[in-house]
């Protein structure tokens, strides 16, 4: 089974001629669930055949448009668009949508937040009219050290020349990391959020 990953996608400064960009997107993306795309954001890029498959042009693959194998918003309103998708964040769908609301706001400022499910990776990536501005990521185990290096209580039942949990204190040690780890994920998310010049 595909891991997924939650994808917010929230607009930081936005012009009123970008908004207008903005709800066209989202207006397109509510479209889809009625057509043969049954919502699948690729169906931004492409079109489907009665069978369901993508008809692309020879050499381009459509998850490479989206960024993921199958993404579906599932929240969204004139400020944020909730998705989620398979193995992989939507940095292409979501640098796109940047891009094209540059074309008449070149002010645009777009912030995404993403986080696998296990969580294996959280992100945080920033888009200006030019597309990607800033992107900077975690993986599992720069997120757990930062939890243990945060959290005393969890840092003494971790073994740090291991790389592993004291003996006997395993379930007790995920447990207490289980509590807090998407707090920890989400403030550092938020502290993260850059723009280069």
């Amino acid at each position: 089974m595909a891991n997924h990953v939650n994808n917010c996608l929230t607009v930081e400064s936005i012009s009123p001629e970008g908004q207008k960009v903005w709800d066209s997107f989202m207006e397109r993306i509510e479209a889809l669930k009625e057509d043969g795309s049954q919502g699948h954001l690729t169906g931004l890029f492409y079109k489907a055949d009665e069978g369901g498959y993508w008809i692309v042009p020879e050499g381009e693959y459509p998850s490479e448009a989206v960024g993921a194998k199958w993404a579906f918003a599932y929240d969204k309103d004139d400020t944020f668009i909730n998705i989620e998708s398979a193995w992989a964040p939507v940095i292409p769908l979501a640098e796109h949508i940047a891009q094209e609301i540059g074309k008449v706001d070149p002010s645009v400022r777009l912030v995404m937040t993403y986080e696998d499910e296990g969580p294996n990776f959280v992100g945080v990536t920033t888009f200006d009219a030019d597309g990607v501005n800033s992107d900077i990521d975690l993986d599992w185990d720069d997120l757990r050290d930062l939890v243990i290096s945060l959290h005393e209580d969890i840092r003494e039942r971790w073994d740090a020349d291991e790389c592993d949990w004291h003996e006997d204190q395993e379930e007790e040690g995920e447990d207490m990391m289980s509590e807090v780890i998407w707090e920890v994920a989400n403030d550092w998310q938020y502290a993260n959020i850059e723009w280069s010049e």
